[in-house]
């Protein structure tokens, strides 16, 4: 059995045929959100249709189908990620060399929400106390600490400022990865501020200052 997942709610645009060219380390799970399943459905061995926001639809996937106990590290890319293999296996590679909790690749173009994520071409990796929703990477036990918050907001705005407050990050556990090639194809169409204040102050994450910790 393969120790990598990569779960993905796609739609009729997503890029993840680009994730799978060459020999994935990985196996790939898709939700697919739209009426794109006909599409997709021969794209990887487990395919399945459902409507709804990504992180709801993960947290649905991952306590109905058993892939929790199936896989020891867990990435969850936007359909707009454009990544191949080989960086895929690298995040995954990171992950278990300097046994982290959670991970995402840098973004190498400028659609970005929070600049700390972009790409520093001098480091390869930096510790931080703040992981986005676009393309996380969790550890089992990582993931099994803040599953709760999948579906703790109906956009999935605001869960990953809460990440920090149940993973401690001053134990050098969560990090941005600069030696991965990732790019984010599109800029961020939607918003969903209202519910961010509403989750942020439900939780008490409002105060989390974000931070990086030089590269090496």
């Amino acid at each position: 059995m393969r120790k990598y997942c990569v779960i993905a709610a796609v739609g009729k645009d997503s890029l993840h045929r680009d994730w799978i060219v060459g020999s994935p380390c990985f196996d790939l799970h898709l939700i697919v959100y739209d009426e794109a399943y006909e599409k997709f459905k021969n794209d990887a061995p487990y395919v399945t249709k459902e409507k709804g926001f990504k992180f709801n639809l993960i947290d649905k996937y991952l306590s109905s189908a058993g892939v929790l106990r199936q896989y020891e590290y867990f990435y969850f890319p936007d359909d707009d990620i454009l990544i191949d293999s080989n960086n895929i296996h690298k995040l995954f590679r990171y992950m278990e060399a300097y046994r982290l909790m959670l991970a995402q690749p840098a973004i190498w173009n400028y659609y970005i929400t929070h600049p700390h994520t972009m790409r520093r071409p001098a480091s390869k990796l930096r510790y931080t106390n703040f992981v986005e929703i676009m393309q996380p990477c969790f550890s089992r036990e990582a993931l099994q600490r803040v599953q709760f918050t999948f579906s703790a907001s109906k956009s999935g705005w605001g869960i990953d400022f809460h990440w920090p407050k149940l993973l401690d990050p001053g134990k050098r556990n969560m990090a941005i990865i600069d030696d991965i090639v990732s790019f984010h194809s599109r800029p961020v169409r939607s918003h969903h501020d209202a519910e961010l204040a509403e989750y942020l102050k439900k939780y008490d994450c409002g105060d989390l200052s974000i931070y990086s910790i030089p590269g090496f």
